[in-house]
């Protein structure tokens, strides 16, 4: 009888330890940059679906903005005129301290060197991304206000 109590004490200790680690095991650097990679994919390869984007950014960022509004400002964002559209690539952690990362990505650009920098937020036993605070503020509308230029001609229409 004894030994039945110590099985299940120490099998209770083992699986109780086991449930506390599992969620620290996300909380490394490897597992930022892995998310970061994995951000990147989506606004790389899932732009037309701007849902698969808004699921990496934090709860702050969802609590005030809806998806429906994100879809709806990312869409209007590529309306933009840019002559390279975003592109990220080549993260690298630049600061890490468990429940914050700091992600810079090379970007795309006709301007060799230009960085793209995200802060990632460990939060409900992962990293999620803290970006487009211009959505939040409308600030990214701004830009539309005066466009120097036209790329019309490069879509010859």
């Amino acid at each position: 009888m004894r030994q039945r109590i110590a099985f299940f004490l120490v099998s209770a200790a083992v699986i109780g330890g086991m449930l506390l680690w599992l969620p620290l095991a996300h909380r490394t650097e490897a597992r930022a940059l892995a998310r970061a990679e994995a951000y990147a994919q989506a606004v790389n390869q899932d732009y037309q679906t701007p849902e698969k984007i808004y699921r990496f950014l934090c709860a702050d960022f969802r609590a005030r903005m809806s998806e429906a509004d994100f879809c709806a400002a990312w869409e209007k964002e590529r309306t933009y005129p840019y002559i390279t559209p975003l592109y990220l690539f080549w993260p690298e952690v630049t600061a890490y301290s468990g429940d914050t990362a700091q992600v810079t990505f090379l970007q795309a650009a006709r301007i060799e060197g230009m960085t793209y920098p995200v802060e990632l937020v460990y939060e409900n036993g992962d990293y999620y991304v803290r970006d487009w605070a211009s959505f939040l503020d409308g600030s990214y509308l701004e830009k539309f206000e005066d466009i120097p230029y036209s790329l019309d001609w490069y879509y010859d229409t």
